[in-house]
């Protein structure tokens, strides 16, 4: 079976991530690959991207043209991929050695349609001490409470690591243009990889297969784990499940972000408050501070969205 893999970018200043992640992927032990790379609205990128990798045989290059943000890049790169599975991967990730073949896996001994698997990070200026873990999915990274050790299935994996067969595309369509990270990355709109699972689910009747051996490190810069931009990540996460909500109304679409709740108000927030007072007082406090603020912010951001529809 071919896997196409597809890498979205858009940044010439990412070109050394990219680079590293291209290459984790021409480095794997699954050697029936293709990657797609998609440059999102940068001629000058497109030219260079397409310079560094002209003698790659297994490797091509789309431009897009104008700026269409990351759905739209997804999609672009899904359209033109020729694999029997159509995997997404993010321009400054990392994949394990045995990624590929982890995923494949799945695809060759089962009948699953969709497979994701494990995120993980490299903190780049080094982990900040009111990070909380069970922000995970802030930051784009497999978050505490997301699931277990053991393969089982989900209603979406993330960005960075998860795959499709490509009928799929066929039955579903694509993925949203009016959800995910938007043009010229200046929206933090997201939700487009849980809206377009619940309409596989819909179709197909089946979710997705989490691999915990599928393993993708996902670098995180400084600027991302800001107290500030957190916060406004939270908010739009919140907005964009309004959005999720009004899109698959009959979907029951938040029934995973409900359960996930309940953990943070009793399971989470409880813990963290015992550790105030057993562990490392500052550092836990500042870690129950941006859990409960960033739940309030998803709060606000989905009444917001909830009132604007």
């Amino acid at each position: 079976m071919l896997l196409s893999v597809v890498v979205c970018t858009h940044n010439k200043k990412n070109i050394q991530n990219l680079r590293e992640a291209v290459d984790s992927l021409l480095n794997q032990s699954y050697r029936e690959m293709e990657i797609v790379v998609v440059v999102d609205g940068n001629r000058e990128l497109y030219e260079e991207v397409l310079n560094i990798y002209q003698s790659c045989k297994n490797l091509k290059v789309v431009d897009t043209g104008k700026n269409i943000g990351l759905s739209g890049a997804r999609n672009a790169g899904a359209k033109v991929a020729e694999g029997d599975v159509v995997a997404f991967f993010d321009d400054d990730a990392f994949a394990d050695k045995g990624w590929g073949e982890n995923i494949m896996h799945i695809y060759q001994t089962s009948d699953a349609i969709s497979v994701g698997g494990k995120i993980l990070p490299v903190w780049l200026s080094g982990k900040p001490d009111y990070f909380p873990e069970e922000l995970g999915w802030l930051v784009g990274i497999t978050h505490e409470g997301f699931a277990g050790d053991e393969v089982t299935e989900v209603r979406n994996s993330f960005g960075p690591n998860m795959s499709f067969r490509i009928e799929v595309f066929d039955k579903v369509g694509y993925f949203d243009q009016r959800l995910g990270f938007g043009h010229r990355g200046t929206s933090y709109m997201q939700g487009e990889e849980a809206d377009f699972t619940l309409r596989m689910r819909r179709e197909m009747g089946r979710g997705v297969i989490y691999n915990p051996d599928a393993v993708v490190y996902h670098k995180i810069p400084q600027w991302k784990t800001k107290p500030a931009v957190l916060l406004r990540r939270s908010f739009y996460q919140g907005y964009s499940k309004a959005l999720l909500q009004r899109f698959n109304p009959a979907s029951g679409p938040l029934a995973t972000e409900g359960s996930y709740l309940s953990e943070v108000l009793f399971r989470f927030i409880p813990r963290r408050m015992r550790r105030v007072l057993s562990k490392n007082a500052i550092s836990e406090m500042k870690k129950l501070s941006l859990l409960i603020a960033s739940v309030i912010g998803v709060g606000l951001g989905f009444g917001y969205g909830y009132l604007r529809r």
